[in-house]
């Protein structure tokens, strides 16, 4: 049997992951439109993958991504003074064959801070 502080360190080694039952009850159990305020947003000057960032990925035919993107309109609220969007949509290419997926699209967005105009 590992000691406390050994579970410990193992403990915070793995990733946090949920499973399928507890997601659900835990998604009825959140209010109704409850507001998208980014808290970790992407810092100005940063470069490279912002996938450590609040951020929201959609991905499937284009009618359901526009769709989904509909429901996502207070995103929009973010480009502004001191914040921009940084939007990504496009069609998926097979990354074998090197051809356009025809029914497979993705968007994302993450909200940066903006550079102060001089």
């Amino acid at each position: 049997m590992l000691e406390f502080k050994q579970w410990l360190e193992a403990a915070q080694t793995q990733a946090w992951r949920s499973k399928k039952k507890e997601i659900i009850s835990f998604w009825k159990s959140l209010p109704n439109n409850l507001p998208l305020i980014p808290y970790n947003i992407v810092p100005k000057g940063h470069q490279g993958s912002v996938h450590a960032y609040d951020g929201i990925r959609v991905t499937g035919s284009r009618q359901f991504v526009n769709a989904s993107i509909s429901r996502l309109k207070d995103m929009l609220n973010y480009e502004a003074d001191n914040t921009k969007l940084y939007l990504l949509y496009h069609q998926q290419v097979d990354k074998n064959a090197h051809n356009p997926m025809p029914n497979s699209f993705v968007f994302y967005v993450h909200v940066k801070e903006r550079t102060k105009k001089q």
